[in-house]
C-alpha cells in the first residue's frame, strides 16, 4: 500500500531544521518500522513543509511510522493512502484522449428544405 504523508514542522522542528537544516532528512534515514519503507522525501512550499512517499503493508503499520515519524522528527503529521489513477473504464480513457464520445444515440435526420 502507498501513502503520502504530510507534515508540518512543530516550533521544536523548526528550531532544530534552523541548528540543522537536514535534521528532517536525518529524522527520515534513523526510522526504522518494520513493514514500513520510506521511498522519497521533499521539501515543499506551500501547506505543508514535507511531502514523504511511503510504502507499508498495513495501515496499522502506516499509523505507527506516524507517530514514530512525528516524534523523531518534531511534524505534525497528515497520511493519505494512494491508489493508482488507472481507475477509469477504457471507454472512459478513450474519450478522455480522443474528445469524441462513441455514437450512442440515435441519429438525427436532416431537415427538409424549405420552398
Amino acid at each position: 500500500m502507498l501513502f503520502f504523508l504530510l507534515a508540518n514542522l512543530t516550533d521544536d522542528g523548526l528550531q532544530a531544521c534552523v541548528e540543522n537544516p537536514d535534521a528532517f532528512a536525518e529524522a527520515c534515514d534513523s526510522i526504522n518500522v518494520p513493514g514500513a519503507r520510506l521511498l522519497s522525501r521533499y521539501a515543499t512550499l506551500g501547506q505543508y513543509d514535507f511531502v514523504v512517499l511511503v510504502e507499508a503493508d498495513s495501515a496499522q503499520t502506516m499509523s505507527r511510522l506516524s507517530v514514530v515519524l512525528g516524534a523523531n522528527a518534531h511534524v505534525h503529521v497528515e497520511s493519505m493512502q494512494a491508489i493508482t489513477a488507472h481507475l477509469m473504464s477504457e471507454r472512459e480513457e478513450k474519450l478522455i484522449h480522443t474528445g469524441n464520445p462513441a455514437k450512442t444515440s440515435v441519429p438525427v435526420e436532416p431537415a427538409e428544405a424549405a420552398s
